[in-house]
Formats: structure tokens, sequence, C-alpha cells
């Protein structure tokens, strides 16, 4: 049987019933089972009352695969008391049964500090290993760093496509069957060099191939073009945009929300310039934009979008959109994309409480800092810096002192949008 149909058509939940029981013996089946977990949209996806209590059960027996499988999942809804710790937990235990997907996943609890501290070494020394014993997971986070860069490090698109080209070769002349995320980075990588719109038959292989964040790139490639101002809503551009959405693929939602975003504020320009009060307009049609709006952005956000999160902060935190300026409700957005990684929610979440607009512990501020320079925020960076020089985060010496060095009264990273304010003397920092 074909079981990377079933990931291809979107039936992830028969998927892993149907591999289960069989990842031991037919490789067929541990690929399609192993490729489902590489995507966190389609992991987010799976129904959790069905699915996850059976993978829950298997990880209890020690399966390895749904060890794995059960620590990705909780990694990436982050929704309980000590998730991380309990992804940890699942993904040693699977790491330990030789499973090579999981001795990646281990690796990047230790590049991004998930239980604690950072260990670069043994992050790099773990990838290593993963990627020869054939890891899918470890090739896609190289060609992902490859693709946009890494550590402050500048992208490398020409060697994305390179090793793109490579991997695709190797699995033609192994008869594997074609993964789509390879197709999906070389056209990552060739948007960067060449322009969007050759990127178009990667990104259209990548998802006929059942990646879904491919709905994105193409919903932008037929609505923009190679443009970046002027948007088109063609047929191309709905047609994509409404397939995404039935997916239940959170980008889809999230573009159409900031479309519809977009438009009010032009709406709003309009008026001001004819000095017409918006308000003027009848309170329906207002409150059901703004409904619209919300709601879009409140599906995107529950199918795990990092920018949904801030975008629903910000509007919460200015009052804006029909939303009453309320900052606890902006901090809880946040909070939730902070849970995803975004390392620009890291940075709203910190301004808040430097701005002394919620007020939490010093301890929690400066392991937000943290989170924010591990997930390469460059404002957050220097903050780090600045709080081991006052002699806070000393659990972390190590990592501080050998990732990031202090550069005396470079003007590189302000922490406030004022440009004209002096740059006050404060240590930044580079990695």
């Amino acid at each position: 049987m074909n079981y990377l149909e079933l990931l291809y058509n979107g039936e992830y939940d028969e998927l892993v019933r149907q591999t289960l029981p069989v990842l031991e013996t037919d490789k067929e089946a541990e690929r399609a089972f192993l490729r489902l977990f590489l995507q966190k949209s389609v992991v987010l996806l799976l129904c959790p009352h069905s699915t996850m209590q059976d993978l829950h059960k298997e990880a209890d027996k020690g399966n390895k695969y749904a060890q794995y499988a059960v620590a990705r999942r909780v990694a990436f809804e982050n929704d309980m008391e000590n998730a991380m710790w309990v992804a940890f937990r699942q993904m040693s235990d699977a790491a330990d049964q030789g499973l090579p997907d999981a001795i990646a996943g281990l690796a990047l609890t230790y590049e991004f500090g998930d239980i604690g501290f950072v260990d670069q070494e043994k992050a790099d020394e773990m990838m290593d290993k993963a990627q020869q014993m054939g890891s899918e997971l470890a090739l896609r986070y190289q060609l992902k760093d490859l693709c946009f860069g890494f550590r402050f490090q500048d992208a490398q698109p020409q060697r994305a496509i390179e090793m793109a080209n490579r991997l695709i070769a190797d699995d033609e002349a192994k008869g594997i069957d074609p993964n789509g995320l390879w197709y999906y980075y070389r056209g990552c990588a060739v948007e960067a060099t060449q322009g969007r719109m050759k990127a178009v038959d990667d990104y259209k292989r990548a998802l006929e191939l059942g990646v879904l964040q491919a709905y994105a790139d193409l919903i932008i490639a037929a609505g923009y073009g190679d443009s970046t101002d002027t948007l088109s809503e063609n047929e191309q551009y709905h047609d994509y945009l409404l397939k995404g959405m039935a997916a239940r693929y959170s980008g889809a939602f999230f573009l159409e929300g900031a479309r519809m975003l977009n438009c009010y504020s032009v709406m709003q320009d309009t008026f001001r310039e004819k000095n017409i009060d918006l308000q003027g307009l009848s309170y329906d049609i207002l409150q059901d934009c703004h409904e619209a709006i919300h709601a879009l952005f409140s599906q995107a956000a529950r199918l795990g979008d990092m920018a949904a999160w801030e975008q629903l902060g910000d509007m919460y935190y200015e009052g804006t959109y029909g939303f009453q300026q309320d900052y606890e409700n902006a901090f809880a957005c946040y909070s939730n994309g902070v849970k995803q990684e975004s390392a620009a929610c890291m940075e709203k979440l910190w301004k808040m409480m430097h701005d002394h607009l919620i007020d939490r512990p010093l301890d929690y501020v400066d392991q937000v800092t943290l989170w924010g320079a591990r997930h390469e925020s460059k404002r957050l960076l220097a903050e780090v810096v600045i709080a081991h020089q006052e002699g806070r985060l000393t659990r972390y010496h190590d990592e501080i002192s050998k990732y990031y060095e202090p550069v005396f009264d470079a003007p590189d990273f302000t922490l406030d949008d004022d440009e004209d304010e002096e740059d006050d003397g404060r240590f930044d920092a580079f990695a």
C-alpha cells in the first residue's frame, strides 16, 4: 500500500492508524509516518482525542515511533504545564532506542535550550549523527538554515539549491518516493535568487506531495507575482486561498485576515482624506468587518500560526479594529506566540514588562529575554548581556559567555522606536 498517498490527501489520522502497527517491518510505512511529523502544520491537525490518545498509550509501552510523535506534538502545541520537559523525556526515550529523527529532535532541544540550557556542541554532535543515520528531520533543518540563515549568519540560497537537488536525486536513485520538503525549500532558495515566480513550480510540486505551507507561497505568488505592493485578487489567488482554508492551513486564514486588515486601513485613510467620520458608517457594517478580521486571525492562531498571535496581540495592545485596549489580553496573545517560538512576540512581551504595562517577576522577564536571544532577536540579545553584566542569569553563565560577547557603545540594536534618542552607552552584543 502507498501510505504516502494518505499524507498527500490530508488523511493524517488514518495514516497514523494504518502505519503504527507495521512501522518496525514496513519501510514505506515508516517513511510516511515520520514525514507526517516533519510538518508542524500537519501535526497540529491530528485529532487529540483519538489518534493522539492511541499514540500516548503506545509511547507508554515503549514504542519509539509513538514516543517521537508524542514529543513533536507536545512541543508544537505547548499547551500543558512542563510541556517541553514532557517532550524532552519522550524524545530522549525514542533517541535511546536509535530512532534517527528522534536524535535530531533531541539535538534541537539542546540547540534552543528547551530544557534549561543551551549546549551547542552537543546539539551539533547529535545533529551530525542523525544526518549520518539518514534522518530527514536533520536534513530538513540544515536545508532550512541554508535557505534563511541561522545564528545571525547570512542565508546561502545557492548552497540550499545544490543540497535540495542532491536530496531529490538521491531519492530518485534509491527509488524512494519524493519528499515534498526538498522541493519546498528549493523553491524558497530559488525565490531568494531568481524571484518568486521562478519558484512556483517547486511550490506546486511540494503541495502535491503534501507540504501545506506551500499554500502560503502560492497564494502570495498568485496575488503579487514578483512585486510586493500590488495585490491582484484573481481566480488563481482565490483558488489557492480557499483550498488552503479547506485544508485547514493556518497561513491561508492569516493571509486573508491580513488582506481584510489592509482593506480596512485603506478605507480609514480614504475617509480621513475626505473628512468623513468612519464611525458614521452603519454599526452593523463595522461590526461585521471587525468580527471577520477577528475570526480569521483567531482561526489562524488556533492552528498554530505565530504571526496571527502577534497580530491579535497588537490589536488588543493598540485597541484597534473593534478591539478594546486590553493589556492583559495582549500579553496573553503574545505569550501564546512565545509558545510558538515567535521572536517578535518575545520582544513585545519583554517590552510590555519593561514598560510596566504588565508586571511580572524579574526572573520571568530575564527568562523571556534569554528565549529571545536564543531565537535570534538582536534586541533581546543585547538585554541578555546587560542582565548578565548586572549579575543576573548567572545559571546561564557558560552559555552567555560563550555565545554573546559584549561590545561597548554599539548603536545597532536600539530597544525603542525613537530614532532621535541618543545612545545611552549600554552594552550591545553580537553572536
